[in-house]
């Protein structure tokens, strides 16, 4: 029997804030998440879901999957790191083998007894290759999300190989209305139900374009490819969704977007420019609030995470935003910021380029949201989207507060 496991491993605490309730493999980038696009390529094959064990739970309530318990009846098992962007079919059949990158393992081909010795905590906590003395190493060169601005800096393209992968090219199945405008028309797909209002314009000679089932774009809209908008999503009129906009589901989007990632269920629904950032989900941005994603002096832009100020060797580049945080109307946000979990921004003032998780940010300075106020209002945003919060999500919440205690403490 053969099975795919997909696994977090040891570097996701890189990826905070955008993975406190997210495995890696559930970041977007490009037209899927990681796990998403890996079971397009291995369909009709068993999955294993390998993650922090305070994550099993809500991926139990996500996934139809095996969760963090390894099979060990199989004859074979291709193991992938949920960090990798798999834009090729890694072979199931073959000898055993690691796959390496630059030290970290990207794929792990298993068999009989080597199955056995690999656990989720092989992967958070140890070195994997110990435990498999013998089985060949190879170097391999498939791109892999170490910081967020990684996945920012790989999403235009990847945009661009799912649509040639996996998008039926030309497909427009809806009845449209009047003064739409297509542009490399073969390069657009249109999903079901879905309605695009008077005035558009939809842009594909740089790139494709690929828009969901139920969406609604409103008049006087332009969307220029790459750009992906995700199912029963809005965009507010007159926007403009330059390349590499990438917008999931249940979002509510207006104002002028470049190159940034709405991981789904969030909101900017009014003017303002963001660009080269990833918003999480749950987020509300007030009317008028901007980012920026370049420096006056063209120079290279320093991200703060935790304690550590990184270069991140790139010129433009926003910020990233983790689920749940709201801004207020006229916000304005820093070349290079990282927004925690769960954070409220009250002022019209510059907030600083770091805010830890639970974060209130005022005139007065910056206190601690506290667990009952802001689980409050997050019950209340799912609620006007017609869903209530699982006790296993209200659980994450909370465990979330707490991992994340030592990080406001130390500011």
């Amino acid at each position: 029997m053969q099975r795919v496991c997909v696994f977090e491993d040891y570097q996701h605490s890189q990826l905070t804030p955008l993975v406190y309730t997210r495995a890696t493999f559930e970041l977007r980038c490009g037209l899927f998440t990681t796990l998403e696009r890996i079971i397009r390529h291995y369909s009709h094959i068993p999955v294993t879901l390998f993650c922090r064990n305070y994550l099993s739970h809500v991926m139990q309530e996500r996934y139809p999957y095996c969760v963090s318990n390894l099979l060990t009846t199989d004859d074979i098992c291709l193991f992938l790191n949920g960090r990798a962007i798999f834009s090729t079919r890694i072979p199931i059949e073959g000898n055993e083998e690691i796959g390496i990158k630059d030290n970290t393992i990207v794929y792990m081909r298993l068999k009989g007894e080597n199955i056995k010795k690999i656990s989720p905590e092989a992967f958070l906590t140890q070195n994997p290759i110990e435990l498999l003395k013998g089985v060949p190493i190879v170097n391999i060169q498939i791109p892999m999300i170490n910081y967020f601005w990684d996945i920012i800096n790989l999403n235009k393209s990847q945009l661009g190989k799912d649509f040639t992968l996996f998008a039926q090219k030309g497909a427009i199945s809806e009845r449209l209305c009047d003064g739409v405008y297509f542009m490399n028309k073969d390069q657009i797909f249109i999903g079901k139900n879905t309605q695009i209002k008077p005035c558009c314009v939809l842009d594909a000679e740089s790139g494709p374009i690929y828009v969901g089932d139920y969406v609604t774009i409103s008049p006087n809209t332009t969307v220029k490819g790459p750009a992906y908008i995700g199912n029963h999503s809005v965009i507010q009129p007159n926007a403009k969704l330059r390349e590499g906009t990438n917008i999931g589901e249940l979002c509510k989007i207006g104002g002028e977007i470049v190159n940034t990632i709405f991981h789904g269920q969030s909101n900017k629904q009014h003017d303002g420019f963001f660009g080269d950032s990833y918003i999480g989900s749950w987020v509300n941005i007030g009317a008028s609030t901007v980012n920026s994603n370049l420096l006056n002096t063209y120079g290279d832009i320093k991200v703060k995470l935790g304690n550590d100020i990184l270069s991140t060797g790139h010129m433009f580049l926003g910020m990233a935003m983790g689920d749940n945080t709201k801004t207020a109307i006229n916000t304005t946000i820093m070349t290079g910021s990282v927004f925690g979990f769960a954070c409220n921004i009250v002022t019209p003032a510059y907030p600083p380029k770091y805010l830890p998780s639970f974060a209130w940010y005022s005139h007065h300075g910056i206190k601690v949201y506290t667990l009952e106020k802001a689980l409050h209002v997050a019950k209340i945003a799912m609620k006007r989207r017609n869903k209530e919060m699982t006790p296993t999500e209200e659980q994450l919440f909370t465990m979330v507060f707490q991992l994340t205690e030592k990080e406001r403490n130390s500011q």
